[in-house]
């Protein structure tokens, strides 16, 4: 009869230590999966902000036509762009600043042509965001000025 209880036994621990071998196994790779996919996400989002930093430069909305240089912004056309018109090109969870160095005053169409700070969509607090410089023409003056053109994409 012991001969028999410790067979038994040792069949026992045998299943417990397999068991348990294919819980870790099946955990470790729950946990490779995880990681691989927040990889991923991170990746696609810092695609979807190169995207639209790229297509918000380039875009014939808000660029000043005939220029073949690359994107110079026309301070009119920024002025009276709103948030919604650009979401229905790109999506939402985006937010683009556009400012010239020294101006602090956003441009509505009631201070024009006395302003420097262009903002679209409100700015979200974890965001990977972009800064690049740019060309904006200002149209009244003709004079072009260096600003910078700053996107972000929400995590």
């Amino acid at each position: 009869m012991r001969i028999g209880q410790a067979h038994l036994m040792e069949y026992v621990l045998l299943t417990f230590f397999a068991v348990l071998i294919l819980l870790l196994i099946a955990f470790f790779l729950t946990g490779w999966q995880i990681t691989g996919a927040e990889s991923q996400k991170q990746e696609l989002v810092l695609q979807k902000s190169l995207f639209v930093l790229k297509s918000f430069s380039n875009s014939p909305y808000i660029n000043r036509r005939g220029f073949k240089e690359g994107s110079m912004f026309e301070d009119s056309k920024l002025t009276v762009l709103k948030c919604e018109d650009l979401q229905n090109l790109f999506g939402k969870s985006w937010w683009a600043e556009i400012y010239i160095p020294g101006y602090t005053e956003i441009c509505t169409e009631e201070n024009y042509p006395n302003c420097g700070y262009w903002k679209f969509c409100e700015k979200e607090s974890e965001s990977i965001i972009y800064e690049i410089p740019v060309n904006i023409y200002r149209k009244v003056s003709g004079n072009v000025d260096i600003g910078i053109l700053r996107v972000g994409v929400k995590i």
